[in-house]
């Protein structure tokens, strides 16, 4: 579906993941994932939220960790994937998904819903860096911190973590929507 139509939805969920590495193909799995879901029907509220730490049944290498702060320590008795797989599904339905790079999170979620027999998601999906090309045409970067920075965003939160992200993702994707609904 063409963007400027997926942006007159109303509900979406914005999501993010921590992983132990760059590549499921290589091994690498799942330890964090946060969702808000937003409803925008009746102002901007987040309706409900999933955060969960990840078991990703392998270790987390030391470098990673160094970078989100998830340690081996905090995901040793957390649910593994397929043990929250079915509640994932269910949080997000078939509502949109909205996430910062998301072919990076979308191969990771895809890999763990293969090892759990279930296809790949569905959803329709609005990656924040495109529609930071939209809004900022002209620019090359377009990372998290670089958008949030031109929408003025406050990025004190716990950065490199699901939520944290989340919450700034959620924030620079309501502030481009409106600019990309009120130029059409």
């Amino acid at each position: 579906m063409e963007l400027s139509k997926l942006l007159e939805k109303q509900v979406f969920c914005v999501l993010d993941t921590e992983t132990t590495g760059l590549s499921p193909r290589s091994g690498d799995r799942i330890v964090e994932i946060a969702i808000y879901k937003i409803d925008l029907s009746n102002g901007y509220r987040l309706s409900d939220k999933y955060v969960k730490l990840i078991n990703p049944e392998r270790y987390i290498p030391l470098s990673v960790s160094k970078i989100h702060g998830i340690y081996d320590y905090h995901v040793e008795k957390a649910p593994k994937f397929y043990e929250i797989c079915e509640s994932f599904l269910e949080f997000i339905g078939s509502n949109i998904l909205v996430i910062q790079n998301a072919p990076f999170d979308l191969s990771f979620l895809n890999n763990e819903l293969r090892l759990c027999s279930h296809l790949s998601l569905e959803n329709e999906i609005i990656d924040t860096i495109s529609m930071s090309w939209k809004v900022f045409k002209g620019h090359t970067r377009h990372n998290l911190d670089t958008i949030c920075q031109r929408l003025n965003i406050n990025t004190e939160v716990q950065r490199h973590r699901a939520e944290g992200d989340v919450i700034i993702t959620a924030e620079a994707f309501i502030k481009m929507r409106d600019i990309l609904i009120t130029k059409t």
